[in-house]
């Protein structure tokens, strides 16, 4: 476990310390950012996933995924033969799709409209009944079983709770290796919906099936898209030169105060106090984690005393008793940023600090030293994203 994984109640201190600072002489009124940061870039709506970044391709060294099993209470499908569609709604195309990374070789619908992604391809049947989306990810390293589950939780509630009357079954094992989760949704439109995913780890990679069908017509298509399912195979070695927690979602906050991306397999908390609220976001293994903190009692902060604030918030809340900032910098938009280390806590981390009106605001990435290079092309990516919502 990491170092720092346990951290104490602070919610107190913070207040303490925040409501000293906002009476302390000679506090004014801090100069307003209205602007986002210039490093912001677009992202499409919330009702697609986000692009991912290109992977680079690799000579392939297919494994197979193993022969997947039927859903819960719904029809047995007879898949000794592994593609069999006799009699189904579609039929499987006659050459298999490869993904542009290499990273998976799978045998789609014919007819179906396919969307590629850098991570993924999603395709709909011509009638828009059914949908498929096939994911992967790397995340750097395996992961053990309770792992792999905290990042399909992570991944369930991230994207899947989002839709309207989301219920999922409990996690399946399968004699593949793979998990398997049932659920029900709605569409934005109304349209109920049946969704089962399979999710497995295969090196380094996580990959996901998501199969998507109108219930009133679920019996009809769940025999073939099991085939579909049990046709791929996955090159692990591929998916590996994929950036890391690659897939992502733009997070907003319920106030409006900021927006940024993150993966969609990290775990999300959110706590309040009277005047305060903390989000935080870790990765499904705890050896990093993104965590922004918000203060506003009504009362002005200058920013020489919100500086004083954050180191202090930066020793103290997370116990960094040998903190040492290595570097101080000024940002275009009036935030400044803090890159510091512990080497008695052998963690890394940078925090970026600012006010506006009476509002403080402290972002910060923590990590452990030996996996900064892990997780610093996620902390990048949030940075670039982060933007005050219009």
């Amino acid at each position: 476990m990491s170092k720092w994984n346990a951290r104490p109640i602070w919610i107190v201190p913070v207040v303490l310390a925040l409501a000293i600072l906002a009476c302390s002489p000679g506090a004014t009124e801090p100069t307003a950012t209205p602007l986002p940061r210039p490093t912001q870039i677009p992202f499409p709506t919330a009702t697609t996933r986000a692009p991912r970044p290109t992977a680079r391709p690799v000579a392939t060294k297919p494994v197979a995924h193993a022969t997947a099993t039927t859903p819960p209470d719904q029809p047995t499908a007879d898949n000794s033969t592994g593609n069999s569609t006799a009699g189904a709604p579609f039929e499987l195309d006659t050459t298999p799709y490869v993904h542009k990374t290499g990273a998976f070789t799978v045998t789609l619908p014919a007819g179906w409209t396919k969307d590629e992604k850098d991570h993924s391809v999603y395709v709909t049947s011509p009638d828009k009944v059914a949908n498929i989306e096939i994911l992967f990810d790397n995340v750097g390293v395996q992961f053990d079983a309770a792992t792999i589950n905290t990042y399909i939780t992570a991944e369930e509630k991230n994207f899947f709770g989002a839709f309207d009357s989301y219920t999922a079954n409990n996690f399946e094992p399968q004699n593949d290796g793979s998990i398997l989760v049932y659920k029900t949704l709605k569409l934005s439109d109304g349209t109920p919906r049946t969704v089962f995913s399979y999710y497995w780890q295969d090196g380094t990679v996580m990959y996901e099936q998501d199969f998507w069908v109108d219930t009133a017509q679920y019996d009809a298509y769940v025999k073939p898209l099991l085939a579909v399912a049990n046709s791929m195979i996955t090159d692990p070695t591929a998916g590996a030169n994929a950036t890391p927690y690659g897939i992502t979602y733009l997070y907003t906050d319920p106030t409006k105060l900021f927006q940024f991306n993150v993966p969609y397999g990290w775990t999300q908390v959110t706590t309040t106090g009277n005047h305060s609220s903390v989000v935080t976001f870790t990765s499904p293994d705890s050896l990093s984690y993104v965590e922004n903190i918000t203060y506003d009692d009504g009362t002005t902060v200058s920013k020489s005393d919100a500086g004083a604030f954050a180191r202090t918030l930066l020793s103290q809340y997370y116990k960094l008793t040998d903190l040492k900032i290595t570097d101080d910098k000024v940002q275009p938009d009036g935030s400044e940023l803090l890159v510091w280390n512990s080497a008695a806590g052998g963690v890394d981390g940078e925090s970026f600090f600012e006010t506006r009106g009476t509002t403080f605001l402290l972002l910060t990435w923590v990590v452990n030293s030996s996996d900064y290079d892990l997780f610093q092309p996620m902390w990048s990516t949030l940075v670039k994203s982060y933007a005050i919502p219009k």
